[in-house]
């Protein structure tokens, strides 16, 4: 892709309105399309006077170490450590050597029970701010093959870097509409909770709903796994004929919402061997699905901008008054649009594009 492209979608995934855990979630994946990297990370230190995180949203599947992250990044992460950090970032936009916190990084535990695993050796770490003041720290990384970071790749970083920091603010919505087709899977339960078989499909779904975001706290239970658990007693109690809720239940994240459905496979009682089906299906933000699928069409910024209005359905003259363009502009830009996808109308455009996200 070109850079050009890739900073385009870059900058319009952080100015889509998109709550910010999908956003950032999403940035930490597209950015390598700009910079070369991989497995990166963000993370939040939010109410913190230093760089202490608060929390992470990472770029890969980090199930294995789901219990072990928050403390050994806990333990990284000493006042002395911090105070160097702030101090080189007063004078620096970027560390790029991670001895700047540790001469000794390389032999620390972070480094060989977290960094080697993913071959997280190279790193790009810059500070986002809001109002002045530090939110969060964005990382990315290469493996020890790759060549380090340079002074392009830092200054590619400072282009994208305010962007993130207003994608920060963004609140989360909760009225996001999502593509009715996702991926989906099947789980197994027995009547207490506990997951027996899963599909591939399944597990693949369930790590991405459960372990993009870890907080820095003490995790006393998963909350998702205890919700799933849930589902199962309902569904008991309502085979009993007592009151209880549908046994369905729909959790959003940072990889948009995923829908739990429970049903009886068998016996359709608690008796011991009794089981459970358990249904999960993955929904994407249709706006984002929108903004991956201009990627790779030959549309010029503007009408990149056009298209992402006209699929989400607003009027030509709100269109003209949002980006400051005559209303003949923005019709003479949907024809061209219209044009360079092979459609007529309006109407065949959002499908156009959900089936060129596929």
């Amino acid at each position: 892709m070109k850079q050009s492209h890739a900073l385009a979608y870059l900058r319009q995934l952080c100015c889509s309105g998109l709550g910010r855990e999908i956003v950032i979630a999403e940035f930490l994946h597209a950015v390598s399309m700009l910079i070369p990297s991989n497995n990166n990370t963000f993370s939040g230190t939010e109410g913190n006077t230093q760089l202490k995180p608060t929390f992470h949203i990472t770029g890969f599947d980090c199930a294995d170490l789901f219990d072990v992250i928050p403390v050994v990044v806990a333990d990284f992460h000493t006042p002395e450590r911090q105070d160097r950090a702030m101090a080189w970032f007063a004078q620096h936009p970027v560390i790029s050597d991670p001895r700047v916190m540790d001469e000794a990084f390389y032999k620390t535990d972070l480094y060989h029970l977290i960094y080697r695993k993913f071959d997280m050796h190279h790193v790009l770490w810059a500070p986002t701010q809001r109002e002045g003041k530090s939110n969060g720290v964005l990382g990315l990384y290469r493996s020890r093959s790759q060549k380090p970071f340079n002074h392009s790749d830092q200054a590619l970083l400072m282009r994208v870097l305010p962007y993130v920091s207003h994608a920060l603010q963004a609140a989360n919505d909760e009225a996001l509409e999502y593509s009715s087709h996702g991926a989906s899977g099947m789980l197994i339960l027995d009547t207490q909770g506990n997951i027996l078989y899963h599909s591939p499909e399944a597990k693949y779904l369930l790590q991405h709903a459960r372990y993009p975001q870890l907080l820095m706290s003490v995790r006393k239970q998963d909350h998702l796994l205890a919700k799933l658990a849930q589902l199962c007693r309902d569904l008991n109690q309502i085979y009993r004929g007592r009151d209880a809720a549908p046994p369905s239940y729909c959790h959003i994240g940072p990889k948009g919402q995923f829908t739990f459905r429970a049903y009886w496979l068998d016996k359709q009682n608690s008796e011991p061997g009794s089981l459970v089906g358990m249904t999960i299906k993955h929904q994407e933000p249709i706006t984002l699905k929108i903004l991956r699928a201009m990627c790779n069409l030959p549309l010029s910024p503007m009408q990149r901008e056009v298209t992402l209005l006209l699929a989400q359905g607003v009027l030509f003259e709100q269109i003209s008054q949002r980006l400051h363009i005559k209303l003949t502009t923005v019709k003479d830009h949907a024809d061209k649009i219209y044009t360079k996808l092979g459609i007529h109308q309006r109407e065949a455009l959002l499908p156009k594009l959900l089936a060129a996200n596929i």
